[in-house]
């Protein structure tokens, strides 16, 4: 099973261990990747500030018209916002043929040109679909016995097109915890959004946000919480210090991806493959604890 992969800024930065752990764990379970050759930014962190619609949906149109100049493969986007971002221009493009003739004029000056030959997929629905739970569960030689998480979809990683799983009542994540034998627990607010980039601009408002999503899994039994993305991962890990200061509270939840507890159950290094280290909020001592060892 080949793809393009488009890891998109995140991933060589602030998401850097989602990127370190996905790569062994999709290998692992017969997965290879190829990166689309000079690939630029989505536009997600400008379009929340008012950015130009066309100006978005061409960049996005660049990256798949390069993937389809170059193969045949399918595009997994595993941070959810460029996911969100490649997955709407793809859909609208295929759809739109007036659209699409004036992004292609744009993409000529590069001597590009969006055709809508391909799909762009999340990256847990490849886990899910291509890489599939009996493959997962066979792979995971050291399940997570007994360690309770709190599985947060957030609310892009299924939308807008509930392609993979539902968009109201998501279920995907969860079922993956399972095969690594974690105990996902009940969360009623895993699609509450956790301010993404909006944060900048009203923190008071994102920091309840966050509070509330922290309650609940906590209130829920959860010892940590997985996302699959990096901007999901970053609030809730990060601003847990002024969501204390500000609320009395004394939040201290790791927060990590699902790649980085697939690639423990799969018997992978904590640090190399794992990636544990570049976590905040250290999730060692409790995924240590559901390993023995």
């Amino acid at each position: 099973m080949k793809y393009f992969l488009y890891g998109g800024c995140s991933l060589e930065a602030g998401g850097k261990n989602y990127m370190v752990s996905l790569e062994p764990v999709c290998k692992a379970l017969g997965m290879e990747f190829e990166e689309i050759e000079d690939w630029n930014c989505c536009g997600a962190s400008i379009s929340y500030a008012g950015a130009n619609e066309l100006s978005i949906m061409t960049l996005n149109a660049r990256n798949i018209a390069i993937a389809e100049s170059t193969g045949g493969y399918d595009i997994v986007a595993p941070c959810s916002s460029c996911y969100i971002q490649l997955v709407k221009t793809n859909h609208e493009l295929k759809e739109d043929a007036e659209l699409r003739n004036k992004i292609n004029v744009i993409l000529k000056e590069g001597n590009l040109n969006f055709k809508g030959s391909l799909n762009v997929r999340h990256l847990m629905d490849v886990l899910y679909n291509d890489g599939g739970i009996d493959k997962i569960k066979s792979t995971a030689v050291r399940p997570l016995k007994g360690l309770k998480v709190a599985g947060y979809v957030g609310c892009q990683t299924v939308r807008p097109y509930g392609e993979y799983d539902s968009v109201e009542r998501p279920k995907v994540h969860d079922l993956l915890l399972k095969a690594i034998g974690a105990d996902p627990v009940p969360f009623p607010k895993k699609m509450q959004c956790c301010g993404s980039g909006i944060f900048l601009t009203e923190l008071d408002r994102c920091l309840g946000l966050v509070k509330e999503i922290l309650d609940d899994a906590i209130a829920n039994g959860a010892q940590l919480i997985s996302t699959v993305c990096p901007m999901c991962a970053l609030n809730l890990e990060m601003y847990q210090d002024k969501v204390n200061a500000k609320f009395g509270t004394n939040f201290n939840m790791p927060v990590v991806y699902l790649t980085q507890l697939m690639a423990v159950a799969f018997g992978m290094d904590l640090k190399k493959e794992a990636a544990l280290d570049y976590c905040v909020i250290p999730p060692e001592g409790i995924i240590k604890a559901a390993i023995g060892g």
